[in-house]
């Protein structure tokens, strides 16, 4: 049975890591651990279920969440994080959820007050998706979309837009102020950034 209030949590770690030397980002260590290890902990603290969107180093996540690795569709192989989401949507669904709570896996400082936001902040209008706003700068890949955008999406990816930020003002996605230091939202895409 459906619960539309219920939200499932969705670790993005599917990306090719080109600027990290090709070492998947995820499994990269800050503070001495892996950085997914550090976004999964957040996620589960507010989630019922937990999933990891990943097309490499699927041991290593399953070890996170066993039985819970998601691979993209195979039509949308390569395409980026729409693409990752569009399959944690769709789990989702199959899931009787009516959200997801999605978070990539570079974000090593996130925290779980800021899921509780945004998760607050989506139930007020549960039809459109929620994202984060820090310091003036939109960060889409935080946030909660809802399962109803499953076919805008698939619509959106048809025509070969992979563009995040057109999706989600194509969407009428409410920014939601979260003014917590800026390093929170750091995203670590280097091996530079793994030692601040």
């Amino acid at each position: 049975m459906k619960n539309p209030n219920r939200i499932i949590g969705l670790l993005l770690a599917g990306g090719k890591a080109t600027r990290m030397g090709g070492i998947d980002k995820g499994m990269a260590i800050w503070n001495g651990e892996p950085m997914a290890e550090r976004v999964q902990r957040a996620l589960k603290a507010v989630t019922p279920q937990f999933f990891i969107s990943a097309n490499r180093s699927l041991h290593d996540y399953e070890s996170l969440a066993p039985g819970r690795v998601l691979a993209d569709l195979e039509h949308l192989q390569g395409q980026g994080p729409l693409a990752g989401l569009l399959t944690g949507l769709i789990t989702a669904k199959d899931q009787g959820a009516g959200a997801v709570l999605v978070c990539p896996c570079d974000t090593p400082g996130i925290t779980s007050d800021i899921f509780k936001t945004l998760i607050s902040a989506w139930e007020i209008q549960p039809d459109r998706p929620v994202i984060v706003e820090n310091q003036g700068r939109t960060h889409p890949l935080h946030g909660v979309y809802p399962v109803s955008l499953i076919e805008e999406l698939e619509s959106w990816l048809a025509t070969d837009n992979r563009r995040v930020m057109g999706f989600v003002k194509k969407v009428g996605a409410v920014m939601v102020d979260c003014p917590e230091a800026e390093a929170v939202f750091k995203n670590r895409n280097r091996p530079d950034d793994l030692t601040g």
